[in-house]
């Protein structure tokens, strides 16, 4: 595992305990840094969220990994994808690590190479 993903990870279960819950967070955000262009959408997946379409918002929901995963399209983010990454069903502590495993998975689903902003994550209150 990246060193910097490591750190993340040990100062993520250094404050659970601050959480209302102590498998806190609930769940992770991560936004891409980019629009993702239209004319890239070759797999199922992106054809599905209609990138092309930027009125509408689009959620397709996923079981990656055990964790109940939401990639979403909304008008706001002027093509940005959204990926919510969710602590359930598992109901185990979600870290940093996990959170960038499932991203991998969900770039090889849709078939391109995303970079992304920095994973936040949300408690349980």
């Amino acid at each position: 595992m990246n060193e910097k993903i490591k750190k993340l990870d040990e100062m993520l279960l250094s404050m659970a305990g601050k959480y209302c819950h102590p498998d806190a967070p609930k769940e992770f955000i991560i936004i891409s840094e980019e629009p993702i262009k239209p004319e890239t959408c070759e797999s199922d997946l992106l054809k599905q969220l209609n990138l092309a379409d930027n009125k509408n918002k689009v959620i397709i929901k996923l079981q990656i990994e055990g964790r109940e995963v939401e990639i979403i399209k909304r008008p706001e983010l002027d093509g940005r994808l959204e990926v919510v990454i969710k602590r359930e069903p598992k109901n185990t502590t979600l870290t940093y690590g996990e959170v960038y495993s499932i991203l991998g998975i969900c770039e090889k689903l849709l078939g391109i190479k995303i970079a992304w902003k920095k994973p936040f994550p949300r408690g349980s209150c």
